[in-house]
């Protein structure tokens, strides 16, 4: 019925007649004149996308205006869970944003619109869309590689800043991402799925905690997230130094695994190696623990990787349980100064070790370098765009000093100044060196972690290996 009374609403408006508002819809001219929850299109006020209207930082109308699309729940049903891993992450962006704020981008602050994307790919494209059309967003901030893939469509011909704290699909790299300008539009501070599946590979293959597998089953979702990892991790294993057989099996995300692990289970690997979130990576454990071939007591490992890194995993007691003792891999954590403030004020202000989810860094750090990106625009063209804040971002890893400024609430200024005043600076962030490459990425170390005693602990940080997969740059 609703959707039947829209298009009347929408054909009257085609023909030119003047609408009445007997149906409880107002007119406008714009969104200025609707209410807070409101859009106003071709002429009535309608509902703001759904999962959007939760407004950060400024409400100043001068403020520099950003948005992020984060999956705050693991679907768009009414009674999906909450999705704790990226609640964390956007807690630190809101850090982050809290932290800028107190010192303020050339005498202006960020207000930063946030949308609930609920994990699904075609509410975020219409939620980009709004950001960008009604909020005149400058930058995005995204979370995953679908959604910042869905996202993209929108922000890049709008010249609009995309930055992800964890897409790590490869696709990214040589996305053609510019718009017609010099720079891409495109930016992660999370790692690429290139040096991630290289490491788990490796690890399979020659680390003697893994027992030198004969057969690598590879359970993977199917997106591009998934596919991607699956297909690195698979080529490595058969061309890499040490041979290894190895199959991949896909599962649909929020889908029904028995099917898959029915197949799996045929295949009777000596380990699997999981790429799920941490919903599904629940449902597989339990469901697996029914298989033969997929029991630990009868010699099958699970190897997991970073999208499993999450809480709500160990909160279920007994895909806990299922999971002990296993290890998998993550983006690791910084190091240095920057990450150890992060931390201490994270824990301060929210009760919670960042250390315990995946991302948490990597999105204080997104936040920080669109302020950072945001001040060279302001500074150097008195005007804040995407274009010009990823001009910006190509001088955050481009100064002639040897000596990196750690990305810290007590630095911003400096790095602002020296940004808008058209100089380059070698940033140290949480994440660790933010260190970009022409495609707008930043190398980093892997951490490999075990499940142990209901928690994730890091066991070793690994260093980007010099023979992972490249692809053609974008810049």
């Amino acid at each position: 019925m609703r959707a039947l009374m829209l298009t009347g609403v929408l054909s009257v408006l085609a023909t030119g007649c003047s609408f009445t508002t007997a149906a409880g819809l107002d007119q406008c001219e714009t969104s200025a004149d609707c209410g807070g929850d409101q859009v106003c299109t071709r002429g009535i006020c309608l509902p703001q996308p759904t999962g959007c209207g939760t407004l950060h930082g400024s409400t100043d109308p001068n403020s520099i205006q950003m948005g992020a699309l984060v999956p705050l729940h693991t679907s768009t049903d009414e009674n999906a869970s909450v999705d704790e891993s990226d609640e964390q992450a956007l807690n630190a962006v809101l850090l982050a944003l809290e932290e800028v704020n107190q010192r303020g981008i050339g005498g202006r602050q960020i207000a930063l619109h946030v949308c609930d994307t609920g994990s699904d790919v075609e509410r975020t494209e219409r939620q980009a869309r709004w950001l960008v059309n009604e909020k005149k967003v400058v930058a995005v901030l995204t979370a995953g590689s679908s959604q910042t893939l869905a996202a993209k469509w929108v922000t890049v011909p709008n010249d609009v800043l995309t930055m992800s704290y964890s897409a790590t699909s490869k696709e990214l790299t040589s996305l053609s991402d510019t718009n017609g300008g010099p720079v891409g539009l495109v930016w992660r501070t999370s790692t690429s799925d290139a040096i991630q599946g290289t490491v788990i590979a490796d690890l399979l293959s020659t680390d003697p905690r893994f027992g030198a597998p004969a057969k690598v089953g590879i359970l993977y979702v199917d997106d591009p997230y998934g596919q991607g990892l699956n297909y690195i991790i698979s080529d490595r294993l058969k061309n890499g130094p040490t041979w290894v057989a190895n199959r991949g099996f896909l599962y649909p995300r929020h889908g029904d695994v028995k099917e898959t692990l029915a197949q799996l289970d045929m295949y009777d690997p000596d380990v699997t190696v999981l790429m799920g979130f941490a919903d599904d990576a629940t449902a597989i454990l339990e469901e697996a623990s029914t298989r033969t071939n997929l029991k630990r007591e009868n010699g099958h490992q699970w190897f997991f990787s970073d999208s499993v890194k999450d809480a709500a995993l160990l909160a279920d007691p007994e895909a806990a349980a299922l999971a002990q003792d296993f290890y998998g891999t993550a983006p690791a954590q910084g190091t240095g100064q920057a990450f150890d403030i992060f931390s201490s004020r994270f824990i301060d202000k929210y009760k919670k070790d960042p250390a315990g989810y995946a991302y948490t860094s990597n999105a204080y750090d997104a936040m920080y370098l669109m302020a950072l990106g945001a001040a060279y625009a302001q500074g150097t063209a008195n005007a804040v765009t995407g274009a010009k804040m990823a001009e910006g971002l190509t001088r955050v890893s481009s100064g002639t000093s040897g000596t990196n400024t750690q990305l810290t609430n007590s630095n911003f200024t400096y790095l602002a100044e020296e940004l808008a005043a058209g100089r380059s600076v070698n940033v140290d962030g949480a994440s660790g060196p933010l260190d970009f490459d022409a495609a707008g990425e930043a190398s980093s170390p892997v951490e490999l972690w075990q499940v142990k005693d209901q928690s994730f602990v890091t066991i070793s940080t690994i260093q980007p290996p010099q023979n992972h997969p490249t692809a053609a740059v974008k810049r």
